[in-house]
């Protein structure tokens, strides 16, 4: 009686870790990888060592690998020596008639049930569980230590780099949180627009949206308020852009129309001088540059030299656009 009993134990055991490991992993890969971080950045410290683990990946996979296995073994080992208590000699047709009628218990209990459950509230179980894990982690580390060691020799010798965890985690539940915001009317059309644009062409290099300095500067020396005015008009402009100096290597400034307009106040009190912008910038890093200078327009470099001008208003438009351009490859 005492050995069957103790076989029980060791079954309820088994399906124990196989409905712990089988949740986990599902709360896991469920929970919002922008909550745990936001949750860390205040100071949350099992926060912070979940994302550790959101970090190195192959910390996870391997421990959880190793466990179900562990759970399998002593669930089949269980079952099968219960099997010899009760019938003595177990013939082949015995252990799949065993093995039938109790796997729907292992399935449900052990499978279908916690992954139901953490799949509903992800985040909540897996921080009340997340401690026992690491535990079983520790204990585990001495067999999951060589698959993280063959994990990461295989990513060495494939030449390829892996994207970080965060990336890959973070940016679809935040993807997720925006589409239902504006489902739900939380966020505008317009609004739903500028931040998908900002997800797919914020960090698209400038390229042919910067404007050539042969098409965007006129050169004057001594530039009046009545040249500007009719070099605004002719062209349609709101900046007009001057150069000053040699034409190979000028320095640029630009006038506003609508200063032009309605400030009587002498040129040079009227002048800008436009920030400077790397030619190998982002879209939305040289948006947020002209955004922090309060500038119009900014002056594009290229190894020292200007190449072109690029204006706020065109980087704030592309940022609506829905497609990428064609050919060009993120920077």
């Amino acid at each position: 009686m005492i050995e069957f009993l103790g076989v029980l134990l060791l079954f309820l055991l088994g399906v124990r870790l196989s409905a712990f490991f089988s949740g986990i992993e599902t709360a896991f890969y469920r929970a919002s990888k922008l909550r745990l971080s936001i949750d860390a950045q205040t100071g949350d410290p099992l926060s912070q060592k979940i994302l550790d683990y959101v970090r190195e990946p192959s910390r996870f996979v391997a421990t959880i690998l190793i466990g179900n296995n562990l759970a399998n073994y002593i669930t089949t080992f269980a079952i099968g020596y219960a099997s010899i208590l009760v019938m003595g000699e177990l013939t082949e047709v015995a252990e799949v008639g065993v093995t039938v009628c109790i796997s729907p218990v292992i399935f449900i209990f052990g499978e279908l049930l916690p992954k139901t459950l953490h799949y509903r509230a992800p985040l909540i179980l897996l921080k009340r569980y997340f401690l026992y894990f690491r535990l079983i982690h520790w204990l585990l580390l001495p067999f999951s230590w060589p698959l993280m060691l063959l994990t990461s020799l295989l990513q060495k010798m494939g030449g390829t780099s892996q994207q970080p965890m965060m990336k890959i985690l973070g940016r679809r539940p935040l993807a997720n949180v925006i589409g239902r915001g504006h489902d739900e009317g939380v966020l505008t059309s317009a609004q739903h627009d500028l931040i998908q644009g900002v997800f797919q062409n914020a960090n698209w290099p400038l390229g042919s949206m910067v404007t050539p300095k042969e098409v965007a500067i006129s050169f004057e020396q001594t530039p009046s308020r009545a040249k500007l005015l009719d070099c605004a008009q002719s062209f349609g402009l709101i900046e007009i852009i001057v150069g000053e100096g040699n034409e190979e290597m000028p320095s640029i400034s630009y006038y506003r129309v609508i200063d032009l307009l309605l400030s009587k106040a002498p040129l040079h009190q009227l002048k800008r001088i436009p920030p400077v912008i790397s030619s190998d910038s982002s879209r939305l890093e040289a948006l947020y540059h002209l955004q922090e200078q309060n500038a119009e327009l900014g002056a594009v470099y290229e190894d020292g030299q200007l190449v072109g001008v690029i204006r706020h208003r065109t980087l704030a438009e592309s940022l609506l656009q829905g497609e990428s351009p064609v050919g060009a490859t993120p920077s």
